[in-house]
């Protein structure tokens, strides 16, 4: 992997334009009383993530979804992988009703959920996601999966929150700890959620670069403790501000 921000790894999922997913599972607008726009960005979303999760899935794998929200992704995995074990994990118990009722009208019957917070769940897995992880979320979700020795398909959020903790300190590969300190790490941050559609391009693009570059220390810390990681975009760019994923698999 190299440290150009400029070009994340090529996407190995449906291309722009790639037919969205459809079925029960997915979000419409009566369903999450969203926009028809923001409805079609988040199943553009859910068709990225949940190619690559169900690419690396195995009959009988357990599959966590961290800060899971409503259950729109654990809900589309669960349908689609009747064969794995999908656990909603999420803190704001509201969120988890609506993903149970969701979940019933479905009937599906491979889904458990657990309101808390995610350091309090220590059950064994096979596949962690998480779909905009906000700041250091994102961290304790990669965290958890390599504690575990569980693959990870992340997508982050909320640069500009990431800070030290009393967990983590940032950057946080030998690589980056090398050529960034704390202050510069920060700035890159700030930088890197510079990206919304109304911002000049030129800004988008820096923020763009700075997205990588926080991410690409985030893989290369996974890669000391034993990970083939990828930082890539999820298509079409337009789903999201925040497109960056990073996917890892243990070694």
């Amino acid at each position: 992997m190299g440290l150009d921000p400029r070009t994340p790894g090529s996407h190995p999922g449906p291309k722009a334009g790639a037919k969205l997913l459809s079925h029960p599972g997915c979000p419409n607008t009566e369903i999450c009383k969203m926009s028809s726009d923001r409805a079609l960005r988040k199943q553009q979303q859910l068709n990225n993530l949940v190619y690559v999760v169900t690419n690396q899935a195995k009959p009988g794998d357990r599959i966590v979804d961290f800060c899971s929200g409503g259950g729109h992704v654990g809900i589309v995995l669960a349908h689609m992988l009747p064969s794995c074990q999908v656990t909603l994990i999420e803190n704001k118990e509201l969120s988890l009703i609506r993903a149970k009722k969701r979940s019933d009208e479905l009937g599906l019957s491979n889904i458990w959920f657990i309101q808390a917070n995610m350091e309090y769940f220590t059950g064994m897995f096979n596949i962690g996601v998480a779909l905009h992880a906000c700041g250091v979320a994102t961290d304790m979700v990669i965290e958890h999966c390599i504690k575990t020795r569980a693959s990870f398909v992340t997508c982050p959020c909320c640069y500009g929150f990431i800070q030290n903790t009393s967990k983590f300190n940032f950057p946080k590969s030998e690589q980056f700890k090398k050529t960034l300190s704390y202050k510069e790490h920060m700035i890159l941050c700030r930088f890197a959620d510079q990206t919304a559609v109304q911002l000049p391009p030129q800004r988008r693009l820096i923020g763009k670069q700075c997205m990588c570059l926080v991410d690409l220390d985030r893989a290369r810390a996974a890669e000391e403790h034993g990970y083939s990681v990828q930082v890539i975009s999820m298509e079409p760019e337009s789903c999201s501000p925040k497109n960056n994923m990073i996917v890892g698999v243990p070694i």
